[in-house]
């Protein structure tokens, strides 16, 4: 699966920082007078760790190679005991950030970072600086924090991974392959960046180099489940159901606890048309679940499962399931995340009056939610967009163009890449309903293209201005890429329907 092995419950904030290591350099010891004295920037080829516990730094360097390899469950303790051994450890709490799997653990990890960030050294606290400009979704800073960093650092090759994780996050995934490419350069070993190159280059439709690198991470790594996961992730983009699921189950069988394998194999039994064993591998996975997260992802596959095989009512009682199961960890968060998927699937089902309770519901549970305050303006725009997509499907024009216009004017002013592609989404639905047909190519050609049903709507918009081919393409890819989107279900088989007309033609 993908670099950022994250389950929905939690909010990806930060992308970039995450899985940027640093370099095991102790702090110098304490002056006469008892302060730390801070080494000079870029001294060193690599970013310095800075703690004065030799016991925390081989905790952290513990962690930091679990969580390179995916295992986060297993590396949150490592850095938990690190900051027990030198509370003031700043880089050890971007880790435990990495590491959380509830929004209320990343906030408390970042606001701890940055409290501790005046005893590390400037390498490292640029890297706070880009983790906690990730959490305000202030990308400009994050931007800024990142590329200097790598002009500081240009022979760290996890400096460099920050950077390429920045960039694949924003989508642009030419300029992400390019500083993975640097990464395994300087550091030919670093298997991590490999994993994140294959996915880099498979966004950029370049499926053959994203072979070659996962074919080389298995080749450094072969006894980790990950590369067989990464690498099965691509069979599955590519088709190759069966030979996908082979490679999960070798991932399975190296570590029996690695979820997200699981949740891989039932995607492929649903988009192989067996839904009995897609449930199957949901089961499988709830059974091995460590934790609350790991649970609610387990019964999110359940959910989708029952999406793929068409069955609303069923998946939205599983949906409420995972929604209990929130509930009673108190994950206001995770909570908001499901009334939102639950919302998607009543504007599924054409009940737009529930799915606006459900979205409203969403944004209820986010404000109480451990997050900050950006974000909590972040869910408030997320309604706004919600409520503008349903009050197109009720058919409600005028509502939806207001709405709309209100989603574009705050997310123009604050929002993040993403949500201005969502913009982009609004103004092509739009655009379509007032049969503008150059206008709805054009604008959902800038929306979200790791997105399903962006690409279904895009293939209509074509097919309606007289593009079969590039129509074609696009239903193609709206039903058979982004595996893992839990937006796939949705317009999978109007996709696959929309591809049978057009070859009739």
């Amino acid at each position: 699966m993908k670099c950022f092995k994250i389950t929905r419950d939690l909010l990806v904030l930060g992308i970039g920082l995450l899985t940027i290591g640093l370099s095991g350099c102790g702090r110098e010891e304490p002056s006469a007078t008892g302060t730390s004295q801070q080494a000079a920037p870029a001294t060193s080829a690599k970013i310095p760790v800075t703690t004065s516990s030799k016991e925390a730094r081989g905790l952290f360097l513990e962690g930091r190679s679990l969580l390179d390899n995916l295992h986060r469950t297993e590396s949150r303790p490592k850095f938990e005991q690190a900051v027990e051994y030198d509370p003031d450890f700043a880089t050890a709490y971007v880790f435990l950030a990495a590491s959380a799997s509830t929004a209320a653990q990343f906030f408390d990890a970042i606001e701890q970072t940055e409290a501790h960030a005046s005893s590390a050294s400037k390498g490292e606290q640029l890297v706070i600086q880009a983790a906690a400009a990730g959490a305000r979704n202030d990308q400009d800073t994050q931007l800024q924090a990142l590329t200097e960093l790598v002009s500081l650092y240009p022979k760290d090759a996890r400096a460099h991974m920050g950077l390429a994780n920045y960039y694949s996050g924003q989508s642009d995934f030419s300029s992400a392959a390019k500083h993975y490419g640097h990464a395994v350069a300087i550091n030919p070993q670093m298997a991590a960046a490999y994993n994140a190159m294959g996915y880099a280059k498979r966004n950029n439709d370049d499926l053959e180099g994203a072979k070659a690198a996962f074919a080389k991470y298995v080749e450094l790594i072969p006894d980790e489940a990950n590369p067989y996961d990464s690498y099965a992730e691509l069979l599955m983009e590519m088709g190759q159901y069966d030979a996908s699921i082979e490679n999960y189950r070798k991932a399975l069988a190296i570590d029996a606890n690695f979820a997200s394998s699981y949740a891989g194999i039932s995607i492929d039994q649903s988009l192989k048309g067996d839904a009995d064993a897609a449930q199957a591998a949901a089961a499988e996975m709830l059974a091995v679940a460590r934790s609350p997260a790991e649970r609610q992802a387990a019964l999110l596959s359940s959910v989708t499962a029952y999406l793929f095989a068409g069955d609303t009512d069923a998946a939205m009682a599983a949906a409420e399931k995972t929604y209990a199961d929130a509930e009673g960890s108190g994950n206001h968060a995770a909570m908001g995340g499901i009334r939102e998927y639950m919302g998607d699937i009543m504007l599924l089902a054409n009940n737009t009056d529930k799915a606006l309770e459900y979205f409203s519901e969403a944004l209820s549970q986010r404000q109480q939610a451990d997050i900050n305050e950006e974000n909590k303006i972040q869910a408030e725009r997320t309604h706004l967009f919600k409520s503008a997509i349903t009050a197109m499907v009720a058919g409600d024009m005028d509502t939806a163009a207001s709405t709309a216009a209100e989603y574009k004017a705050a997310a123009e002013a604050s929002g993040t890449a993403f949500e201005r592609r969502r913009v982009r989404e609004l103004a092509g639905y739009l655009a379509m309903n007032d049969e503008d047909k150059s206008i709805a190519v054009t604008e959902l050609a800038q929306a979200n293209q790791l997105n399903p049903i962006v690409l279904y709507w895009s293939a209509v918009a074509n097919k309606n201005a007289g593009d079969i081919e590039k129509a074609r393409d696009l239903a193609n890819r709206a039903a058979t890429r982004n595996t893992l989107s839990p937006n796939l279900p949705f317009f999978r088989k109007q996709a696959l329907q929309l591809l049978d007309e057009l070859d009739a033609n």
